[in-house]
């Protein structure tokens, strides 16, 4: 006969254990005290960190979760307390193996970490520590930093924000599925590793260095210095000031070494950072924004120098420049002018160039990085200068905005080699410089540049001789001449039409600026139209290379006069 009390024991056990399956198969689990768990994952990387002891703390230390161990791809699987999602949490990590992606040794990895805000988590996400995860939450827990002020300090250090969420891969032996996120991150941990090494620390010291940048970073600013003074790295080890670029060139070292495995494309590597100062062997160099940020067209900015070992102010130096574009397949220089020392300011020295296309797209998409190279002595070789201490900027340059920074004018008439190697129309290049004046009488400037090859862009004026780089006899590359420019003449006109409304505009300073006075038709804070004529030679250019009419016969410039921008 059924035992009736043994029955309801049994149908009660079998409903509870239906229900804690049903309680896990929407992702939480109970423990034997009954308390419900969520799973999170992730990995701990520097690169695969094998064997690290890691826990889960809340944001005042306390342990919630662990120790537990990562494997040997450096993953990691915890259960911690679901009510615990809603609080401010941190995986710490320390200890166990990783092969440094710089030098590929086997290394001992000190401590690697991660700050999560609470409500950021949910059953079954991922949280990654990186290098760069690291610094932040040292920022938050250890220097007191809020999240926000944390990543915005290290985003405005490092060019990027650390994403805890996606997965690193090694960049010197990608995972064969990796996505380019992956791949990137796998990059930044990377660039750690040859930070460390370029700046002739031993290996093992790379987790010091992780500390110290988070003590430098500690003001606000990546500079060598906390609030207290001069941050040491270990022992007689100091931050350098310009710890930013060094960060920037440990990036394009990585990828330039012969250890980057990515295949991550100029444009797919994102903002690289934009420190301000540089050390060569003997100089201090700094650049000092111009009024306006970095954008397509016409930018001024200018370099001081100080003697490295007195901090002193030098004077009478020759200071040049060799901007480079790097794109997704091809890199090009852009049209710029010798930089001058300020007649009243010793040791500061005036530079102009003019930006042939944006960095970055209005919607954040990378087109590539601007390393604006900036040579102090030297010699003049093959039109560059060469030889001297060099120092590098890498400025985001943004797209124009308003007021038009850049036309283009062409004649087929006159052509040279495209990347391709067949032959096109040169490009000439009028690049907005100048709008000045009051309505109905302005004055309008324009720098005119042409297109002799990716490297070089000289500026235009009567007497140039033009050319394009080909090869001699013996295959060496040389410049060859084929266009002098006999006689040139620019007008300017607000109705194109009005055959006497045209200015001619004045080339005579040689330097290829030129400046038409006296334009009628705009109105200050209005926006208008400028329109330019350019003969080379006799020959009227035109916006397509072909034969100039009513058309295509002129460039045109949308221009704000009495604004900002028109005021540029």
């Amino acid at each position: 006969m059924l035992n009736l009390s043994k029955f309801i024991s049994i149908r009660t056990t079998f409903s509870l254990v239906m229900a804690a399956a049903l309680v896990t198969g929407c992702g939480s689990s109970s423990s034997g005290a009954g308390t419900e768990t969520s799973s999170i994952s992730g990995s701990v990387f520097a690169s695969q960190v094998n064997g690290a002891s890691c826990e889960i703390q809340s944001g005042n230390g306390t342990t919630i979760a662990g120790p537990f161990m990562t494997d040997t791809s450096g993953g990691y699987t915890v259960d911690i307390p679901t009510s615990d999602l809603t609080n401010d949490l941190l995986l710490i990590c320390t200890g166990g193996t990783y092969t440094d992606e710089a030098d590929g040794s086997t290394q001992t990895a000190g401590t690697l970490s991660a700050y999560m805000a609470g409500g950021s988590l949910t059953q079954g996400d991922s949280i990654h520590a990186t290098p760069g995860s690291s610094i932040v939450q040292q920022l938050i827990s250890t220097h007191n930093m809020s999240m926000t002020e944390a990543q915005n300090a290290f985003s405005s250090a490092f060019g990027f924000t650390p994403d805890t969420s996606v997965a690193p891969t090694d960049a010197t032996a990608p995972a064969n599925n990796a996505s380019d996120p992956e791949l990137l991150a796998g990059l930044r941990a990377a660039t750690f590793s040859q930070l460390t090494a370029d700046l002739g620390l031993a290996t093992e010291k790379q987790f010091m260095l992780l500390n110290a940048l988070a003590k430098d970073l500690s003001d606000g600013t990546l500079d060598g210095e906390d609030g207290t003074g001069e941050v040491v790295i270990e022992g007689t080890d100091m931050m350098p000031a310009d710890i930013q670029n060094k960060f920037a060139l440990a990036m394009l070292n990585f990828r330039d070494g012969g250890n980057d495995s990515t295949g991550l494309t100029n444009n797919a590597i994102g903002s690289l950072p934009f420190g301000k100062t540089f050390l060569t062997e003997n100089f201090k160099v700094e650049y000092v924004p111009g009024m306006m940020d970095a954008m397509q067209g016409k930018n001024q900015f200018k370099i001081r120098l100080k003697d490295r070992a007195t901090n002193m102010v030098v004077s009478g130096e020759n200071v040049s420049l060799m901007p480079m574009m790097h794109m997704q397949m091809h890199s090009h220089s852009t049209p710029y002018e010798a930089c001058t020392e300020d007649n009243d300011t010793a040791g500061t020295y005036n530079c102009s160039l003019y930006y042939l296309m944006a960095s970055q797209m209005m919607d954040g998409t990378s087109m590539g990085y601007w390393d604006i190279k900036v040579i102090i002595g030297g010699m003049m070789m093959n039109g560059m200068m060469m030889n001297g201490e060099e120092a590098h900027f890498y400025p985001p340059v943004m797209m124009a905005m308003g007021d038009t920074a850049l036309a283009r004018l062409k004649s087929n008439n006159d052509q040279i080699p495209d990347m391709m190697g067949m032959m096109a129309a040169r490009n000439y290049f009028l690049f907005k410089s100048d709008l000045s004046g009051m309505t109905d009488n302005h004055s309008f400037q324009l720098f005119v540049a042409a297109q002799e090859s990716m490297m070089k862009y000289p500026a235009v004026y009567p007497n140039v001789t033009l050319g394009h780089m080909g090869m001699d006899e013996n295959s060496d590359p040389i410049m060859i001449q084929d266009l002098t420019v006999s006689s040139m003449t620019v007008k300017m006109s607000t109705t194109p039409n009005d055959a006497n409304s045209w200015v001619t505009a004045d080339g005579s300073s040689n330097d290829g600026y030129w400046t038409a006075s006296g334009i009628t038709g705009l109105t200050n804070g209005t926006e208008g139209t400028i329109y330019v004529q350019m003969e080379i030679n006799g020959e009227q250019y035109s916006t397509n290379g072909e034969v100039a009419d009513s058309d295509n016969g002129y460039a045109m410039f949308t221009v704000t006069p009495g604004s900002s921008m028109g005021m540029m």
